[in-house]
């Protein structure tokens, strides 16, 4: 939570200096996923965000969706039916071309039934139509355990204004490796979408799956991370 505080406050003593722009994404999708793994119940989820950039790279920002990863009654239910995620950054770009950036991230899950907050931040890198990342947690979902995460993606542009974005990416660290006490493991995801707008609309459409097998496969209603198609349309105000 330090990471944020401090970007915002550094966002915020420059936002004199550059003009800024506050942005609000509404997005409804088929279901929540995040690097695979489904954290809506198998159900519908409607998210929301509210953005500020300045033109001086540095940006700040608050996203929200509801969330419902275990079936009540279940041992392991920590209660969380909404996920807050705070975040900040700055993304600069060269003479060149090369992108690059770097973001903080605080996800929260207020009214559960015990800690699971937990911070993140990520790198990443960019030419074209490529781009990698790299994230790192040192307490993931409140274990004391760390995790990392390793992605990459690429667009091709295609006829008719539709894009197809390719994106694979690991999931590994000690959180993953103590497998008896958080119950998850090392696992690597990809995603193939098709996107488009319709003037203020924007759609997508993604295959989504893991490499996850045997014990650790589930393709039920909570927490899956079987093959399976996600919808998402949104509107950014």
């Amino acid at each position: 939570m330090k990471i944020i505080r401090l970007i915002a406050l550094a966002a915020l003593g420059c936002s004199g200096a550059a003009q800024a722009q506050v942005s609000s994404t509404v997005a409804l999708t088929t279901e929540y996923q995040v690097r695979g793994i489904g954290y809506s119940g198998n159900d519908p989820a409607l998210s929301m965000s509210l953005d500020w950039a300045g033109e001086n790279g540095l940006f700040v920002g608050a996203w929200a969706s509801n969330t419902d990863s275990f079936a009540s009654g279940d041992p392991y239910d920590d209660g969380a039916n909404i996920e807050i995620d705070f975040y900040g950054g700055y993304n600069g770009q060269l003479e060149n071309g090369l992108r690059y950036g770097v973001i903080g991230y605080y996800y929260t899950f207020p009214s559960t039934n015990y800690n699971i907050n937990y911070p993140e931040i990520g790198v990443s890198l960019g030419y074209g139509n490529f781009n990698a990342y790299a994230y790192y947690s040192n307490d993931m979902i409140s274990t004391s355990q760390s995790s990392q995460y390793l992605a990459a993606d690429y667009t091709f542009n295609l006829p008719y204004q539709v894009d197809l974005s390719l994106m694979a990416g690991h999931s590994f660290g000690e959180y993953f490796r103590q497998t008896e006490l958080t119950g998850a493991h090392e696992y690597s995801n990809w995603e193939v979408a098709l996107k488009r707008s319709f003037g203020p609309i924007n759609t997508k459409l993604s295959w989504v799956d893991t490499d996850l097998s045997g014990r650790y496969y589930n393709d039920g209603e909570y927490l899956r991370n079987d093959g399976r198609l996600i919808f998402t349309v949104s509107h950014t105000f």
